[in-house]
């Protein structure tokens, strides 16, 4: 912090984004209140050493090393900032006293200290209970984008000069008329295009932009801004414990997408695809750059989380920081795809690297199912944002009459259409060697037991833990089945079964021969809907023509898949 600019906030004063504190006894206690409410509501400019009527106390050099090694490890720390939001702690000097200062960002997240949401009015922090106002705060968070946050001190000198030439070179293969290509269209031009250099019209505040430098920068620059960002490309196909393999990039986001579509695209055998004009592609290209696009447009780059990737041997894994906006698995047919960085998304479609949000998601599903011969992958929104991606797909097939043995459900009573749905089911990779029936049976109920302890109120049950060679000495499926399972069981595996095909509440309770379909629906349907294995098949509840049908997360979990 220069002079000119701290002697302008000493005489601007405490305001709506401007706080002093003494600081002279150690860090002071309202110090995360106000970093909380600063990162809740518009950021500001912390400065410590100061009276609240802007007199310079200064700080010793012995407070002044103990605060900022106090301040950057109470930032770090959830039970303090819940996200925790690193920030770094600077020194200045008015030519007699040394001081610290903090510069606070907007953040995208809802921060609370202590488990209590602050917010800032004036030049004060207060304490947010009401319901009203925290869904207020939430719903204003929503327009906020992390990438928009302005450097002012950052240069165009400071980004690497050989990315632009990349990103012509890029832009020259698919639209040779595009303008950044004109002679004389200089990188600051670029730069404004893309929205990546801007003028804050609440705040004045001018400059690139950290888009900008996640784009363009070199990694020196990024590693600055954010030095705990990184993407973790992991291979565990024979050491599970460590790695076979592995790519970590902490560099920009162009070299970033290049290299990890490349690094992924080599674990994976080539499957050709004909679209629709007939050109053939590599199914592999069309998956991946939708996964590798996604997990870069839509990070959310104030999390300190790193985005990883785990290529196993049939699936691929990605976790990213998010900001959700609920949590559970995706329904592609239904969901809204939201922005978290559009003008990243809005470069990356410039150069083909992204199609308009949401049909990237889409376009995965449907390319997974093509090279997989059926899987189809699970998106769920949380904290972290996780893709589960199936490459490889081993169905049930002949293993289908096990499903009829637990559940204690006779051929006819299933029929032939959900019989046949049942055996495209995919199986786990881990259970596609188990040929012998009792060894399957006893690995398909535990995976059940074990999954469901996330359902809700939806728990498998075993009756009793039983070993293959105690289950090998009962006589018939019925005894087995039930020495496995409880009846609850039996009957939810039988409701799964039974809407594998779209079914009525009276069909269901008829053929479980439940005299209450009102006592069924609550004791069973309920569960399965609430912990989102069935789903309606019309918007409407009560509507007369209502019918349930396994979702795609069910179909996993009949297949004991552990994801």
């Amino acid at each position: 912090m220069e002079v000119n600019e701290l002697n302008r906030l000493l005489q601007q004063g405490e305001g709506l984004r401007v706080e002093f504190k003494e600081a002279q006894n150690g860090v002071p206690d309202a110090l995360y209140d106000t970093v909380t409410s600063f990162l809740n509501r518009e950021g500001g400019a912390i400065l410590l050493g100061v009276a609240d009527n802007g007199t310079i106390l200064g700080l010793s050099d012995q407070n002044l090393m103990q605060l900022k090694q106090d301040i950057v490890t109470a930032l770090n720390n959830p039970e303090v900032l819940n996200p925790p939001f690193p920030l770094a702690v600077h020194e200045a000097n008015d030519g007699n006293h040394k001081l610290l200062y903090i510069r606070v960002p907007i953040s995208s997240f809802i921060h609370k200290h202590n488990n209590i949401i602050y917010d800032r009015e004036n030049d004060s922090d207060f304490r947010i209970t009401d319901e009203a106002r925290i869904s207020e705060m939430y719903a204003r968070k929503r327009n906020v984008f992390t990438e928009n946050q302005i450097y002012p001190k950052l240069r165009i000198e400071d980004l690497d000069a050989h990315l632009f030439e990349k990103v012509k070179s890029r832009i020259a293969l698919v639209n040779a008329n595009h303008p950044w290509l004109e002679a004389g269209y200089s990188n600051e031009r670029i730069l404004r295009d893309a929205r990546f250099l801007r003028r804050d019209f609440t705040t004045g505040e001018e400059g690139l932009t950290l888009a900008a430098a996640l784009v363009f920068g070199t990694d020196e620059v990024i590693g600055n801004i954010l030095p705990a960002y990184k993407i973790d490309i992991i291979v565990r196909r024979e050491n599970m414990d460590r790695y076979d393999d592995r790519l970590l990039l902490t560099t920009n986001l162009i070299d970033s997408y290049l290299q990890s579509l490349e690094f992924i695209k080599s674990k994976w055998p080539q499957k050709f695809y004909q679209d629709t004009d007939g050109n053939r592609k590599d199914l592999r290209e069309l998956i991946f750059r939708e996964l590798v696009a996604n997990i870069i447009i839509h990070r959310e780059y104030n999390s300190a989380t790193a985005t990883e990737l785990i290529i196993y041997e049939d699936r691929i894994e990605s976790t990213n920081p998010n900001r959700p906006r609920f949590t559970g698995p995706l329904n592609l047919e239904t969901f809204e795809a939201e922005p978290k960085n559009p003008n990243i998304r809005a470069f990356f479609n410039i150069l083909t690297w992204a199609d308009e949000i949401g049909s990237g998601i889409r376009n995965m599903n449907k390319f997974v199912s093509t090279y997989t011969g059926g899987a189809q992958p699970t998106f769920i929104e949380n904290e972290a944002f996780k893709c589960i991606i199936p490459m490889l797909l081993y169905k049930i097939g002949e293993k289908h009459i096990l499903y009829l043995h637990l559940s204690q459900l006779p051929k006819e009573k299933l029929g032939k259409e959900k019989q046949e749905v049942l055996k495209e089911l995919p199986l786990d990779l881990s259970l596609k060697n188990i040929h012998d029936l009792d060894e399957l049976a006893l690995a398909l109920v535990i995976a059940w037991q074990k999954k469901s302890g996330e359902l809700s109120n939806g728990r498998f049950l075993l009756n009793k833990e039983l070993r293959l060679d105690e289950l090998k000495k009962v006589g018939t499926w019925s005894e087995k089945s039930g020495d496995l399972l409880k009846k609850r069981a039996r009957v939810l595996l039988s409701t799964l079964l039974l809407s594998l095909t779209p079914i009525s509440l009276d069909e269901l309770a008829r053929t479980l021969e439940y005299r209450s379909k009102e006592r069924y629906r609550d004791d069973y349907l309920k569960p399965l809907r609430d912990s989102k294995l069935i789903e309606y098949t019309l918007d409407q509840a009560n509507d007369p023509n209502q019918q349930y049908v396994i979702t795609h997360r069910g179909k996993l979990f009949l297949g004991g898949s552990s994801t």
